[in-house]
């Protein structure tokens, strides 16, 4: 994409980075006409911002629908954030707790960590159940949604919290996602009392998690663990009896942490 120097291209610039954040884990393809209407772009305009983000490889396009996708030029930004220094010494000590409480509990576990629009997830230890539930790694989801945003957001100073849920407006990703804000602020003081989180079809319909925040030697936040599963097999019941051990599992991963 060529630089365009002045005030046209930092429009240019907003208008591309705003396109790519249309792309969401649960829209994660969209034709031209469905970006012109989200975008307020024209569709011609639309198509040019397409092209060019296309010819860096940052937007895919099916050849028989025309519909676009985020391109390999993304996960490529998105392996750089999660192979920083800090990113990767927490994966590489996470790992094996979110496999031991995979074999614990037989559902998926994931280790997320902040992300500037929302949390993004760098590390699964999958479920081997046929029906399972997973993120995926390198996917971001909204600071108003699930246990592991709920677990960050509630051990964060106020002013973070404030800056990074006005940084998106909420939006429902199911009919439990909370959208009202004096609801939301109860329900993470909620989480900061409990010391975690949990959720129940706030992202999708019919998962459940439970999840806890990792904190580093200064007491901020690092990350956070969830483990998620159907709502049909992962109750509340059987959330609050792994509940030791995922405390355990943190406690062990901060201790390492502060070494």
């Amino acid at each position: 994409m060529a630089v365009v120097d002045g005030e046209r291209g930092t429009q240019a610039i907003n208008r591309a980075l705003s396109l790519l954040r249309l792309f969401r884990v649960d829209e994660p393809h969209l034709s031209l006409s469905e970006i012109s209407e989200k975008s307020g772009l024209t569709q011609p305009t639309a198509h040019r911002m397409a092209r060019a983000l296309q010819a860096n490889g940052f937007l895919v396009q099916d050849p028989l629908t025309g519909r676009y996708a985020l391109g390999p030029a993304v996960m490529e930004l998105a392996f750089v954030v999660m192979r920083s220094s800090d990113t990767s010494s927490l994966v590489r000590i996470a790992t094996p707790y979110l496999d031991s409480l995979r074999a614990l509990t037989g559902e998926t576990v994931g280790l997320h960590v902040p992300a500037s629009n929302g949390r993004l997830c760098v590390a699964e230890s999958e479920s081997r159940h046929m029906m399972r539930m997973a993120t995926g790694v390198g996917n971001v989801l909204p600071w108003h949604a699930g246990a592991a945003s709920k677990a960050m957001l509630a051990f964060m100073p106020a002013a973070e919290q404030m800056q990074l849920l006005a940084s998106a407006p909420p939006t429902a990703l199911t009919a439990n996602t909370i959208l009202d804000s004096d609801q939301l602020r109860r329900s993470l003081a909620e989480v900061r009392e409990k010391g975690h989180a949990i959720s129940e079809g706030e992202t999708v319909l019919g998962a459940a998690a439970i999840a806890m925040p990792v904190l580093d030697a200064s007491s901020r936040v690092a990350g956070s663990i969830n483990i998620t599963g159907p709502m049909t097999r992962w109750t509340r019941h059987e959330m609050a009896a792994v509940l030791p051990q995922l405390t355990d599992a943190v406690k062990a991963i901060e201790s390492l942490l502060s070494r």
